[in-house]
């Protein structure tokens, strides 16, 4: 059996028509014999759109197919709390849930940053003002500090992982944001004032954590980058973002959607 997890399709800046997004996703997955799709956060702007759009594919699909998603930092801008995004909201949202696939144990988290890609380059008073000034997430509302919501996330992800070991499952892990610092490092910031941005990331703690509990493969989006599977110890980690095809931005390989999201689609066998 076949899982595909995509990331940051970000459908809505890349004025992608949904209704045909709709139709070509489920083709293809159709066709490949896929059993779970995963949306790994930043299809749209917005939660509720992304939870339509998430039942619109599991509709078209039936059982032959189960999707779920994620909501990354784009998702949690608009339409939705921080007790909601914690919550068990809807049955398709998979933070802080599993799922089981053949001798694997599927695990959700949206995850968050704690400034730790930073790398102590900047201080708390820079990161936190630039995040307030220019940062997308400063239209997030929470109830804690950035470190203490990951905190909260990687005790979930620690529970969930040691449960699937204990059930004799191997534990996949998949994140939002970003798991491992070899990526971040790949990053090209052209202008050094925009280094900070490496704080809103991810975390390196997330990767640890992985690796420490020797989870075999761990997959993220949020980094729009095109990048190879990077095996640390016993896991592997993925990053399957699609990414920005704008007017000013252009991070894809080819020209059209459909080809860049086959091509940063990760497929597992499990």
């Amino acid at each position: 059996m076949q899982v595909a997890i995509s990331s940051d399709n970000h459908l809505d800046l890349n004025k992608v028509e949904t209704e045909w997004a709709l139709e070509q996703q489920t083709v293809y997955l159709q066709k490949h014999q896929i059993a779970v799709y995963i949306i790994a956060g930043d299809l749209f702007n917005r939660f509720d759109k992304t939870l339509d759009f998430a039942h619109d594919l599991q509709k078209r699909l039936g059982s032959a197919t189960a999707v779920r998603f994620l909501a990354g930092n784009h998702e949690m801008g608009a339409g939705v709390s921080y007790q909601e995004l914690e919550s068990s909201v809807d049955d398709l949202y998979f933070h802080h849930k599993t799922l089981d696939i053949g001798s694997a144990r599927l695990i959700g988290n949206n995850g968050w940053y704690d400034y730790s890609f930073d790398q102590n380059q900047h201080s708390i008073e820079e990161i936190t003002r630039f995040k307030r000034e220019f940062w997308y997430d400063r239209r997030i509302e929470q109830p804690m500090t950035d470190p203490e919501r990951l905190a909260i996330n990687l005790t979930q992800m620690d529970q969930d992982i040691k449960e699937a070991k204990k059930m004799g499952k191997k534990p996949i892990l998949i994140n939002h944001f970003a798991q491992e610092q070899a990526f971040i490092d790949q990053i090209p910031f052209r202008r050094k004032r925009l280094d900070v941005l490496r704080s809103f990331l991810g975390s390196q703690a997330v990767g640890d954590l992985a690796v420490a509990n020797q989870v075999q493969v761990a997959i993220s989006g949020h980094l729009h980058l095109h990048v190879q599977a990077l095996p640390i110890q016993q896991t592997t980690f993925y990053n399957a973002s699609v990414g920005y095809r704008t007017r000013r931005v252009k991070e894809w390989f080819s020209h059209d959607f459909m080809t860049e999201w086959r091509n940063r689609l990760v497929i597992l066998d499990v």
